[in-house]
């Protein structure tokens, strides 16, 4: 079985928009030889979930689509969880044989729903684990015994599912070959009042390191730092004197933008950060904006990932905040040489969905 011509379920534990993660991306490169329905996570339950319920579609182009549905039961422990569970994928299942669709593959990323792919009636499932979810989720442990194969982007996380028997595989985080090309016009259209800026583009929220970036702002005053994304701030005193406060004038905090415009961000900035907080293990493996920043050959700044520790040659990092601000004071005193970029460029074309998908397709053919 290929990966070409296939009608593919994605879940995902965050849904369809502007904001896109591995789970929007895969779906949008699959969709260019398949059909694809993204299965959105549902809202907040209510008591009418009880009474109506159906899953309502709604397209972004002509080969991928996104699907709303709301939970019949509220998530109360595992008893309702799994009860729930079925009823949903018996309702998504009606849905797909009334559109006549009865054979499809389901890539889930979602470690919480839609955890059997046998109630689905899916002919091949995969779990694909994009970040670290500790085990909290009765849905992971279930994915993980009743998929089909088992994909992650670091072997950090395949080393923690030795006790599931599917065959595993590393897949990387990719990037669409789309992103090293930009249009002119469009370079010079961002709603940015600076140019030549330190950035930051993700969601801002507990996972950053509030204490290194107000350091940062202090001892670069006269350094825009752009940050693109929604505001989802912990309660923690950096974070309030950052972007509630506005306690520093070089803050220009724009709000999310379509993925698909970030690299003109990227583009016109000087640096990139990752300024991510390593207490959080998850943060310690990888940060996926980091092939979108280097798509563009720029710099990027922030602590020894385990996934890019041999990177040293063309990327900035240290553990400790002195270290990694030095870094950027040394960057901004002396520059670089001039085929750093490129080899950034080059680095970030290994993992083009072209490539990830081919050897996806190839283990998917050994495995069907």
């Amino acid at each position: 079985m290929r990966l070409e011509n296939q009608t593919i379920l994605i879940t995902s534990n965050e849904p369809w928009g502007d904001l896109w993660y591995s789970k929007q991306n895969y779906a949008y490169e699959l969709s260019k030889k398949n059909k694809v329905y993204f299965i959105n996570p549902p809202t907040k339950w209510t008591p009418r979930n009880l009474l109506k319920n159906k899953a309502v579609e709604k397209s972004y182009n002509e080969n991928l689509h996104y699907i709303e549905y709301e939970n019949f039961l509220p998530i109360r422990g595992n008893f309702l969880n799994r009860l729930n569970n079925r009823w949903v994928s018996f309702l998504l299942k009606k849905y797909f044989r009334k559109k006549g669709i009865h054979d499809y593959i389901l890539w889930a990323f979602d470690p919480l729903r839609l955890f059997d792919p046998s109630l689905l009636g899916a002919k091949l499932s995969i779990y694909h684990c994009v970040d670290f979810y500790y085990f909290k989720y009765l849905g992971e442990h279930e994915l993980c015994k009743n998929s089909d194969l088992l994909f992650a982007t670091s072997q950090r996380f395949l080393d923690e599912y030795t006790k599931y028997e599917a065959p595993k595989y590393i897949m990387p985080h990719g990037i669409s070959s789309e992103e090293f090309e930009l249009d002119k016009d469009k370079l010079t259209q961002t709603d940015l009042t600076v140019d030549n800026y330190a950035l930051y583009i993700g969601v801002i929220d507990h996972r950053m390191d509030f204490d290194l970036l107000e350091k940062a702002l202090q001892r670069f005053p006269d350094l825009p730092f752009v940050f693109v994304g929604p505001l989802r701030l912990p309660d923690r005193p950096a974070a309030k004197r950052i972007f509630i406060e506005k306690k520093y004038s070089n803050v220009h905090a724009i709000g999310p933008r379509h993925f698909k415009t970030l690299k003109y961000y990227v583009k016109r900035s000087l640096f990139c950060i990752s300024f991510m907080d390593m207490e959080y293990h998850a943060n310690t493996v990888h940060h996926h904006k980091t092939l979108v920043y280097l798509a563009q050959g720029k710099p990027v700044f922030g602590p020894v990932f385990s996934e890019y520790k041999n990177l040293g040659n063309i990327m900035y990092m240290n553990n400790t905040h002195e270290g990694l601000l030095d870094l950027i004071e040394q960057f901004l005193k002396n520059g670089e040489t001039a085929d750093l970029a490129d080899l950034r460029i080059n680095y970030a074309r290994q993992y083009t969905f072209e490539t990830l998908l081919m050897k996806a397709n190839e283990i998917v053919e050994t495995h069907s």
